[in-house]
């Protein structure tokens, strides 16, 4: 899973591109590009990376990825089952910073748009209802012409710039810092800790693999990453244990050893540390939660 730069193909004469996905998993590749991104998960359940954010997505999320972003949503271990049936099913739209021309975002009405892509470096989520005109937008344009397609997408913009319902992800300016300071031996870090998260990983090991000294490494990472090597992996670790606690299907003294602690308490802290709740308060307000949207 390292951070690849994707070179997006675009139809000819097209400035935009728009598709519908249906497969067994979400691509599991941690990448970035040089087109904002808007992202509409119709189906699919996982844990998604953008920039230093770490979260669960569900269907209906709606989230703009902003330029040089990198960012991969991971599809729940279930999708990999050999017997599963699981399918996912995303509308992705990719669109350059000035795809009505260089200038335009500078005019007063475009204010509003201008302020939206200006913070999409940082990843927006949406919270929005299933009938909201922007997803049916989405849900339209996959069959429109080039033209039509354009004149939607100013629309949306304009619309997503007015939604209240939001959440900024990723840290400030997470974009601009990773493209400044990416190289080869943090990606090598990223995937180790991404893949091997629910056992112990040793400093030592980290070390090992970026060919560097347990202290030259922890004083590397933070400057790549503006965190400590601990903080990353509590959060990768946090992240996965909100989706056990999701699904219910473990105790927490269960799903405390899963996600590579060995320590009940310690696990607690850091839990009510990066997610404002204690593992128990957040399964009980995530369970009301799915009780109010399905009453």
């Amino acid at each position: 899973m390292q951070a690849q730069y994707f070179k997006l193909t675009k139809q000819v004469h097209q400035s935009i591109s728009i598709r519908k996905d249906t497969r067994t998993a979400f691509y599991d590749h941690w990448h970035y590009h040089s087109e904002l991104e808007l992202v509409y998960i119709i189906q699919g359940e996982g844990t998604r990376f953008i920039g230093d954010d770490i979260s669960r997505f569900g269907s209906g999320d709606l989230v703009l990825l902003g330029v040089g972003l990198p960012h991969v949503w991971k599809s729940d271990d279930s999708y990999f089952d050999h017997n599963s049936r699981k399918k996912v099913s995303a509308i992705v739209l990719h669109f350059g910073q000035d795809f009505l021309g260089p200038g335009l975002w500078e005019l007063p009405e475009m204010a509003p748009i201008k302020k939206l892509l200006e913070l999409s470096p940082r990843g927006i989520s949406y919270h929005l209802p299933e009938g909201h005109p922007v997803k049916r937008k989405l849900r339209k344009m996959i069959d429109q012409q080039p033209f039509d397609r354009l004149t939607h997408l100013l629309t949306m913009l304009h619309k997503l710039a007015q939604v209240e319902n939001q959440t900024i992800l990723s840290g400030i300016p997470f974009a601009d810092h990773y493209q400044k300071h990416h190289s080869k031996r943090i990606d090598k870090i990223y995937d180790y800790i991404l893949t091997n998260f629910e056992k112990e990983i040793k400093l030592e090991e980290l070390a090992l693999l970026a060919n560097m000294t347990p202290a030259s490494l922890c004083r590397f990472f933070r400057q790549k990453t503006r965190k400590s090597v601990s903080e990353f992996i509590n959060e990768v670790r946090v992240g996965f244990a909100c989706k056990l606690l999701i699904e219910g299907n473990l105790s927490i003294s269960e799903i405390c050893f899963r996600c590579g602690y060995n320590n009940l308490s310690y696990f607690n802290r850091q839990f009510k540390k990066i997610i404002g709740l204690t593992p128990g308060n957040y399964q009980k307000k995530k369970s009301l939660f799915e009780e109010e949207k399905q009453a």
